[in-house]
């Protein structure tokens, strides 16, 4: 699945870790109580000042997709949220040798992390008994985040200024990364993942300047704005989201516009993703110059457990690299201006 560049990435994060880094299972409690190594950790949240006084190593993520950065960074999660396929544990494939290779494995041999059902298992979560919850892309409330707290388990919530589920991949890897004593470890997968957007980029400068938006149906048609990883992406290709789209969904992830409007979405790409193509059904649609163009890029959701489908809108420091090699192309094709050029 094409992960062999980011296996290599995870791997020296994991080698570059300290030796007094704990890395027992869930048999080992000792470690979490006598580690002298770790200096405790202060996070800024919306929500408030987070204190991590010792090592995480039973980590529950409340966050959509934060279990890819806590992976990533050696831990294998007690408990993932549910969103997207059924992948046991919620492991994608992009994420399975980092499951493999993980330092910290608190659950027993052969086991997954078990998958919360919802973002509001209060109850649940704290009867999983973790040390660390993360909630980096999720909609966590105050109420939910004091407590969490009251409990004594520090909350890793999205900084101020950031929408519900808006917080960019590459802060989510760092702040969890910081919260689990690795933050050097953390940016530098983030430059790698990074540094393979801009080659991607650099290899396509005929999407810079081009009008683009990622986008679903969804009451009409539904645009995922600049708060959103989805359409953050986009925009670090070298597309652009026009001002008046931009403003229109500032305030949170994304914003329908009704059917009738399709001319507001008539830009040079469109990236369409958890579509079922239903789009094209409409006359509205049909008649825009991006359909007729070829502009028009669809996920196919046919088989909505394909890692294609998810990875979509699962945007993280592991399953990125896996969807530039799909998708990036695609994007190509359809920004030629050349309607024979296929994009799926």
């Amino acid at each position: 699945m094409r992960t062999t560049r980011l296996a290599a990435l995870v791997s020296a994060a994991a080698l570059a870790a300290t030796a007094l880094s704990a890395c027992g299972s869930s048999d080992d409690d000792s470690s979490k109580s006598t580690d002298s190594s770790w200096t405790p950790v202060s996070i800024e949240t919306k929500f408030g000042t987070t204190e991590i006084k010792k090592r995480p190593e039973r980590i529950v993520t409340i966050g959509l997709t934060d279990q890819d950065a806590v992976l990533a960074l050696g831990t294998v999660p007690v408990a993932v949220t549910n969103w997207f396929g059924n992948a046991p544990g919620r492991i994608f494939p992009w994420a399975e040798d980092a499951l493999k290779n993980a330092e910290n494995n608190p659950l027993k041999k052969g086991e997954v992390p078990e998958v919360l059902q919802d973002e509001k298992q209060t109850e649940k979560v704290l009867a999983l008994k973790p040390d660390l919850i993360t909630a980096m892309y999720s909609g966590l409330t105050q109420e939910q985040y004091d407590t969490f707290t009251a409990a004594g388990v520090p909350v890793v919530a999205p900084p101020k200024g950031n929408v519900d589920y808006g917080t960019p991949w590459q802060d989510a890897t760092t702040i969890i990364g910081e919260a689990m004593g690795k933050k050097a470890e953390a940016e530098a997968l983030v430059k790698g993942v990074d540094d393979k957007v801009a080659a991607a980029a650099a290899e396509h400068p005929e999407f810079e300047g081009k009008s683009a938006v990622t986008i679903t149906n969804y009451e009409g048609f539904f645009i995922y704005g600049a708060s959103d990883p989805r359409g953050r992406l986009l925009s670090d290709l070298g597309f652009v989201l026009p001002k008046e789209l931009d403003d229109f969904t500032k305030k949170n992830f994304g914003k329908s516009i009704s059917a009738e409007n399709a001319s507001k979405i008539d830009l040079d790409v469109l990236l369409w993703v958890n579509s079922e193509k239903k789009a094209l059904e409409l006359k509205t649609y049909a008649g825009t110059k991006v359909h007729q163009n070829g502009g028009d890029v669809f996920i196919d959701d046919t088989d909505q457990n394909g890692p294609l489908y998810i990875a979509s809108s699962f945007v993280t420091v592991l399953s990125l690299p896996f969807y530039l090699d799909e998708i990036v192309p695609r994007l190509a094709a359809a920004a030629d201006g050349d309607p024979s050029t296929k994009t799926d």
